[in-house]
């Protein structure tokens, strides 16, 4: 996910599950969440029935890598892989390189807990 002043929020790629849909509301409270800091860093939120952690690259970069957990996963048991992986991401960006790695920072996810 990417904040643009004249674009607003935009997703930027999925993974895994092309069907999930968060809602504009629900991005624009992962924004806000971190709005304040203005710095990098993780964290988590519940939006109904949907278990959300997000990592922010800080203001410089404004990228937002959000993974969704199942209900009953504890966000804290994915906060040190979902660090991981936002750098990764952040460090391909360019040419959009982090796409083709998704599957496998996926697995990463997967197999870390």
């Amino acid at each position: 996910m990417k904040y643009d002043n004249k674009s607003g929020v935009s997703i930027q790629a999925k993974y895994h599950n092309e069907k999930l849909n968060l809602t504009d509301g629900t991005l624009m409270n992962i924004l806000s969440l971190h709005e304040f800091s203005k710095e990098d860093g993780i964290t988590s939120m519940m939006v109904g029935e949907t278990n959300i952690l997000t990592y922010y690259s800080g203001e410089d970069i404004d990228y937002y890598v959000v993974l969704i957990l199942d209900m009953l996963d504890d966000p804290e048991d994915y906060e040190s892989i979902l660090r991981e992986i936002s750098q990764i991401i952040l460090e391909n960006l360019e040419e959009e390189k982090y796409i083709n790695k998704l599957p496998s920072l996926f697995t990463q996810i997967s197999e870390s807990v």
